[in-house]
Order: C-alpha cells, then sequence, then structure tokens
C-alpha cells in the first residue's frame, strides 16, 4: 500500500471511529426525526389545543445510542396518537448539565430530561423537578422487576426522584490478538492492577533505542476508576453512609485503596507499561489507541459495548481487534462488585400537568421490558428491567456478543450496599475534578501518590462545605 493510500485509510479510520464511538458531540442529533427539536411551550402556558401533547426530552447521547434512543422515540410516536415526543440533543454532558442548571433557575426546562446518575442530588436541590414517586403512589406502579440498585441510587429522603432508564457497568476492553502473540491466555484476562502489570510486561513492545511501539494499557484521567476501586473492596467514598443517611460532609477516597490505585497509575507510566491520554472529554481517547495497536487494554463503560463493536465490525481498524471483554480490575483483594451507574429520566415539575401526564405515558413505555431489551441491544447499557434479559432482543445481542452478558452478570451479581450504591453528593462532579487534577499531578508532576489524594481530600471537604452551606 503506498504512503497516500496508507494515509488516506488511517484518516477515513480515525473519521469512522470518532463519528462512532460515545461522547463526540459532532454525532448528536435533534429531534426524533433528525431535525432539530421544536421548543417545548414555556412553563406555565397552557399545552396545545389538540389531542396530540407535545413533549421535549433533553439527552447528551452519541453514536449507537443516538440510534437506539430516536428508534425508541420514532416507535412511540407512531404507536400512538396522544403524545409526540421531540429529542432534543444538548452537546456534550457538560454542556448539557450546564444548560439545565441555567434552565432551572430561568424556569424554562423541558419536559424530561435524561441525565448521569452522578448530578442526582445537585438536581433535586434546583427544586425544579417532580419526583417520580408521584406518579408511581397515583396508580401503584409496580417496580419489583426493576433492578434494586437502580432504584435506590435515585431514591432521596424516601422518595423516587428520577425513573431509571439504563445501567453502565465499568470494564476490561482488551484486544485478544496480542495475548495470543506473547502466550498469555486471551481467556483469562487480569483479574486486578497487579495481574494488569505481569501482563503488560509481557504486552508492551520497544524498539531498538527503547522506545515504547506498543504499550499494555490506556490510561485516562477519569475520576470514576477511585470510586470503583473503593466500591469492589466496599469502602465509601463520603462519609454519612455515602451521603445516603444524611448529607455528606467530607470525602473517603484517600485511604489505602485510594493510595493503592494512584501508586499502580504512577508505576505503569514511569514503567512504560502504560500511556496516558490526558483528560478524555470524547470518552473514545482511551480506545482509540486500542484500534491503532498502541495499546492491548484498556478500561471503559458497558455504555460504549455497541459503539465500539460497530466500529471492528466495520473492518476499518489500523490493526486486527478480537475484542475481549471482562470485569474491570481493581485493587488486590476486592470484591469483584461493582459501582452503580446508571441513568435517570426527570420530570420538570413546572410544565403544564398535560405535559406532565403526556411525559408519564412514554416513561411507562420505556419502562416495558421489549423497550428495556431493544435499549440494551442498540446501546450497551444494561436495561433496568430483569426480565428484559429473557427477551429475543437482549438474548440474541448476549449471543452474539459475549461481552454483553459479561457485563450483566457482573452488576447482576453486586449487591445494594452503600458502597456499591455509589456517592450522592450535590458537588459530585467538582469533587471528580479535583480528583482528576489530582491524577495528571502524580504522572505530569511526578507528585507524590498520597500527597496529592490527601490535597484533593481537603480540596474537595471545602466544596462540600461551602456547597452545604448553600442549600441547607
Amino acid at each position: 500500500m503506498g504512503d497516500k493510500q496508507a494515509t488516506a485509510r488511517k484518516v477515513l479510520f480515525l473519521l469512522v471511529s470518532l463519528a462512532l464511538l460515545l461522547g463526540l458531540a459532532a454525532c448528536g442529533g435533534g429531534g426524533d426525526d433528525g431535525g432539530e427539536a421544536t421548543p417545548a411551550p414555556s412553563a406555565g402556558t397552557a399545552a396545545p389545543s389538540t389531542e396530540t401533547v407535545e413533549i421535549t426530552v433533553w439527552h447528551h447521547e452519541t453514536a449507537a445510542n443516538l440510534d437506539a434512543i430516536q428508534a425508541l422515540a420514532r416507535r412511540f410516536n407512531s404507536s400512538q396518537s396522544e403524545v409526540k415526543v421531540k429529542l432534543a440533543f444538548q452537546g456534550s454532558i457538560g454542556d448539557h448539565i450546564i444548560k439545565v442548571l441555567t434552565s432551572a433557575q430561568g424556569g424554562d426546562l423541558p419536559t424530561i430530561d435524561y441525565m448521569d446518575e452522578v448530578y442526582a442530588q445537585r438536581l433535586v436541590d434546583t427544586g425544579s423537578f417532580r419526583p417520580v414517586q408521584d406518579f408511581l403512589d397515583q396508580e401503584d406502579y409496580d417496580v419489583s422487576d426493576f433492578d434494586p440498585k437502580v432504584i435506590q441510587y435515585y431514591t432521596v429522603d424516601g422518595k423516587l426522584w428520577a425513573m431509571p432508564i439504563a445501567i453502565a457497568v465499568p470494564l476490561l476492553f482488551y484486544n485478544k490478538i496480542p495475548f495470543r502473540e506473547v502466550g498469555l491466555d486471551p481467556e483469562k484476562p487480569p483479574q486486578d492492577l497487579d495481574e494488569v502489570t505481569e501482563a503488560s510486561r509481557v504486552l508492551v513492545k520497544r524498539d531498538s533505542h527503547g522506545n515504547v511501539m506498543r504499550a499494555g494499557f490506556a490510561l485516562d484521567a477519569t475520576a470514576w476508576y477511585v470510586e470503583v476501586a473503593l466500591a469492589e473492596h466496599g469502602e465509601l467514598y463520603l462519609n454519612k453512609g455515602n451521603g445516603r443517611d444524611a448529607r455528606a460532609t467530607e470525602v473517603l477516597f484517600n485511604g489505602p485503596t485510594g493510595q493503592a490505585l494512584f501508586e499502580w497509575w504512577q508505576d505503569m507510566i514511569k514503567e512504560g507499561l502504560a500511556i496516558d491520554v490526558g483528560r478524555n472529554p470524547s470518552g473514545a481517547d482511551n480506545l482509540l489507541p486500542l484500534g491503532s495497536g498502541q495499546t492491548v487494554m484498556t478500561w471503559a463503560s458497558s455504555a460504549a459495548l455497541r459503539s465500539v463493536v460497530d466500529v471492528l465490525q466495520s473492518g476499518l481498524t489500523q490493526t486486527p481487534v478480537e475484542l475481549g471483554i471482562a470485569g474491570a480490575p481493581g485493587v488486590p483483594g476486592g470484591t469483584r462488585h461493582t459501582a452503580t451507574y446508571s441513568r435517570g429520566l426527570w420530570l420538570s415539575k413546572d410544565r403544564p400537568q398535560a405535559e406532565q401526564d403526556a411525559a408519564w405515558k412514554f416513561i411507562k413505555w420505556l419502562m416495558e421490558p421489549e423497550q428495556q431489551a431493544a435499549w440494551f441491544a442498540g446501546t450497551g447499557y444494561l436495561p433496568v428491567r430483569n426480565s428484559s434479559y429473557d427477551l429475543p432482543a437482549a438474548q440474541e445481542i448476549i449471543e452474539r456478543y459475549p461481552g454483553f452478558r459479561v457485563a450483566k452478570d457482573i452488576f447482576t451479581a453486586s449487591p445494594a450496599t452503600p458502597a456499591t450504591l455509589g456517592p450522592l453528593l450535590g458537588p459530585f462532579v467538582d469533587v471528580r475534578d479535583i480528583v482528576r487534577d489530582a491524577m495528571e499531578a502524580i504522572v505530569l508532576q511526578d507528585k507524590d501518590p498520597k500527597e496529592a489524594l490527601d490535597e484533593a481530600a481537603a480540596e474537595a471537604n471545602q466544596i462540600i462545605e461551602e456547597y452545604n452551606q448553600r442549600v441547607e
């Protein structure tokens, strides 16, 4: 292949990968038909004087996940004439939450907001959303078929505030081909960080000058790794029962488990066993090196599963990839239980009652096992309804791509404890930013891991105190 052809193929691969992997704002669509959503009526105004009530749903899904949510909206709209759903893409999750918080102050929120779990307490504190519990109580809606962890996650002060729609599981993504090449068993991937180090020492490739041509692992400055490490050790991230018994006042992430994770992180970079892709706003920067042959393993979310397998099926990766999926390896001695990550549907309380009722109709439809099974197959998010796994769409995707079963088995085997439910905190994302800064400090500044974590904890505690003073 000539240089021009090779360059063109590389560019094509990158473009296709960037178009398919999660988190890329350029992939965002507008309404359910691919166009921009029309604005919903302003808060406090009457619904349109027709039989059909239009509701708007803000979201930030992209790639295969965008296709899946659009397909569901189209199916719902075509199944009845009482409600019309318009999807409105809000850019990155960062752009989305800023718009939500700004709109909450101005009273111009959509009927439904689709949001990541880390913002749960923050959204409750805005006072702009109506608990889903109100609708559950009105018709004695049965949630016994729902996974209890996601129901408990969004339950604050005895009320279910958002309806969970999706579950994300932290996973190890790896290429089985290099495992075989170096004599490692591709069906026995690393179970903890020590095993990741050992495997990386075998997998790493260096040129004659000692430069790393292929690393074992791709690391990115993503703070949820700390949460995962603590959860599988049964340890809390926050005091006050992870913020669930009462508002948390301090973080607990700077103990021995957090320090062990940071020390491993720093050692992997120093030894040349891992590459650091830095901040990863696209959610793809740690996955692209897997497709280009620069690394063999990385952490990522099950939410990327369908997008990743779509890329691999296209055959446009620069190097052959036989995808392996396993549980995310953590600090040695853990339980292998995972933390709870999900997405929830929030109902704006100031929308006209007709819109709220229409939104509840749509939410109930989305919660039906058939829709949840289709959502699972189209994305990699686990369904919130346990019975969905028995339906053809779920069974077929598990048979076709065993990684979907891996994610399911890990999550369903994890108990509901304060540790596995994860933190509930108003300034959660602000604290994550501080942890991410500490991650960068141990890599870019060679800062002592314990010192970096202790300083991050002190800064986080100050932010928590200031936030609590504002809302209490």
